[in-house]
C-alpha cells in the first residue's frame, strides 16, 4: 500500500479482501471504482447486497456522508452511510450502492436535462437545516464552520492554510501568469463580496467529478461524497456549475441563470453568481498548482479571466 500526493490510498484487491472479510459475510465481486482525489473506492456485495467501500486519510469526510445520508429525499437521494471506522492508517466508509450514470460523463442532450433535474435537487436542499453555526466548511456532527461570516469565508480564500493543500502557494508562484490572474481575481472578489449576504443553507460544493448520478430517465439518482460541503449561500451551488460549464458543453449556462434566478434569485443576484464563480476559480487554482495539474491550472486561469473582463 502506498499513498498518493493527495494522501488517496493506493490499495491492491487482496488488501481489500482481507479487510471486507474480517468485517462482512458473503464477500463477493469486489470491484476497483474510479473514486475522487482524496479516496480509493471499491464495489462489493455482501450477502447479496450492493455497497461501496471507500478508503482516505480524512474521516470527517465521511462523517459528514453519513450525516447528509438522513437528508435523502425522492429528489435529494443521498446514499445510507452504514459504517465509517478506521483502516490502513485512515479512515473507511461503508455505503449502499445507488446506480446511474455519472453526471458529467453524459452527452450533451442527456446533460442538459439532468442538469434540470439537479437543479430541483438543490430547491430541495435548500430546504435542509444545518446545526450549529458559522461559515464555510462545516463538520459533522454538530454542523458548526469556522467563520463569523459568509463575506469573511469568501475573501479568507487566498489565506486557505488546509494541510490537504499544503504548498500550493510555493507551486502557483511558480507559474507568475496564473499567479497574475489569480491576484487579480482576489482583488476583484474582495469588492464583490460585501453582496454576499450571510445565507446559511448547506452547499455541495462538488457537484461534478463523478459525485452525481443520473438514471436512464435522466432523473437524479445519487449525490454523494459531501466532504467540501459549506455553509453559506445556496446560489453558490449554481456558480459551480456555470464556472465548469466549459468543460461540459452540455450545460447551458443561461438556462442554469434562468432556473436560478426562479428558485434563488434576489437582491445582488448578478454580483453574487460573479463572487462565487471567482471564489471557485481561485480554489480551483490553489488545487490545480498544489497537484500539479499544469493544463487544469492554465485552462482555469483563461475562464478567470474571462470573468475579470466581464
Amino acid at each position: 500500500m502506498t499513498a498518493s500526493t493527495t494522501s488517496k490510498p493506493e490499495l491492491s484487491l487482496a488488501d481489500v479482501d482481507r479487510f471486507l472479510r474480517d468485517h462482512y459475510a458473503a464477500v463477493t465481486h469486489i470491484t476497483l471504482l474510479k473514486g475522487g482525489a482524496w479516496s480509493t473506492a471499491f464495489g462489493f456485495n455482501s450477502g447479496g447486497e450492493p455497497l461501496v467501500v471507500r478508503f482516505g486519510q480524512h474521516g470527517e469526510d465521511y462523517a459528514k456522508d453519513r450525516m447528509a445520508a438522513n437528508w435523502s429525499l425522492p429528489l435529494l437521494p443521498t446514499p445510507p452511510v452504514f459504517e465509517v471506522g478506521e483502516a490502513f492508517d485512515g479512515a473507511f466508509a461503508v455505503s449502499q450502492r445507488l446506480h446511474g450514470d455519472k453526471l458529467d460523463g453524459l452527452p450533451a442532450q442527456r446533460l442538459t436535462i439532468a442538469v434540470d433535474a439537479l437543479m430541483q435537487s438543490l430547491v430541495v436542499l435548500r430546504t435542509v437545516e444545518l446545526p450549529g453555526r458559522g461559515y464555510g466548511i462545516w463538520l459533522a456532527p454538530d454542523g458548526t464552520a469556522p467563520h463569523r461570516s459568509w463575506r469573511d469565508f469568501l475573501v479568507a480564500v487566498p489565506h486557505r492554510d488546509d494541510v490537504r493543500l499544503r504548498g500550493w502557494r510555493e507551486r502557483l508562484a511558480a507559474v507568475p501568469d496564473a499567479q497574475r490572474v489569480f491576484d487579480r481575481g482576489q482583488l476583484l472578489l474582495e469588492q464583490l463580496a460585501h453582496h454576499c449576504a450571510d445565507e446559511r443553507g448547506v452547499i455541495h460544493s462538488d457537484l461534478l467529478y463523478g459525485n452525481v448520478l443520473v438514471s436512464q430517465d435522466n432523473r437524479i439518482s445519487a449525490i454523494f461524497d459531501w466532504g467540501n460541503s459549506l455553509a453559506g449561500d445556496s446560489l453558490y451551488d449554481v456558480a459551480w456549475l456555470m464556472f465548469w460549464a466549459p468543460w461540459h458543453p452540455g450545460i447551458d449556462v443561461d438556462r442554469v441563470r434562468r432556473s436560478a434566478w426562479t428558485h434563488f434569485g434576489g437582491a445582488e443576484f448578478d454580483e453574487r453568481l460573479t463572487c462565487y464563480q471567482l471564489h471557485i476559480a481561485l480554489a480551483g487554482m490553489q488545487y490545480q498548482a498544489f497537484a500539479g495539474l499544469s493544463d487544469d491550472l492554465d485552462a482555469t486561469a483563461r475562464r478567470t479571466t474571462l470573468l475579470l473582463h466581464r
